[in-house]
């Protein structure tokens, strides 16, 4: 298999993701910017993704590059956040808090595998949900009721009996600590 590149490696899992590449040099209101690659979401996720590669472009290049997106964007009155995701070796913490100011940024850094480098970018990445219980061949309902906890076990029965009933049985429970009469209180009154 051949090695590919830190940038092409984002843009594997960003396509991956339902995210669109966009042609470069990226033009936004007729000004165009040079960024390693550049990303536009797809619904539910609006993003707008900057690739910055700091083995070629020094933090001076990065900054400029964020401002001036920052700066379309708005002039475009477009609500698309923006995101900026590093790699190559991690900037210093200044030259990062000065891009943050303008995109999000996740410094990926330049030997991500593909695990680290999902969770670098988990934030722009749909969420993965465990599968259901009845997809692994386990009896949810039976290992929901061998519970020992008897409140459980009540909502679960009642989940399958009156579906109906489970708010009130809930209020029930919590209003029940303070409706006892409690002996201690009657003193306070006289």
């Amino acid at each position: 298999m051949t090695e590919t590149t830190p940038v092409e490696r984002v843009a594997r899992t960003l396509e991956d993701a339902s995210f669109r590449r966009m042609p470069t040099p990226l033009e936004i209101a007729g000004v165009t910017f040079d960024a390693a690659a550049s990303f536009v979401g797809t619904p539910p996720s609006p993003d707008l993704v900057l690739v910055g590669d700091t083995t070629l472009q020094t933090s001076r290049d990065l900054q400029r590059i964020v401002e001036g997106v920052g700066r379309a964007l708005d002039v475009m009155r477009s609500r698309r956040p923006l995101t900026l995701v590093l790699v190559g070796p991690r900037l210093d913490s200044n030259a990062i808090t000065s891009l943050s100011r303008y995109a999000r940024v996740l410094p990926v850094g330049e030997s991500a595998d593909a695990a680290n480098l999902s969770n670098w970018l988990a934030v722009l990445l749909p969420l993965q949900l465990p599968r259901p219980a009845e997809a692994r061949g386990i009896d949810t309902l039976q290992a929901l009721r061998s519970t020992v906890d008897p409140v459980a076990r009540e909502f679960i029965d009642l989940t399958l009996t009156d579906p109906q009933s489970i708010a009130q049985r809930f209020v029930d429970l919590v209003e029940e600590p303070f409706s006892e009469d409690d002996t201690s209180d009657q003193g306070l009154d006289n």
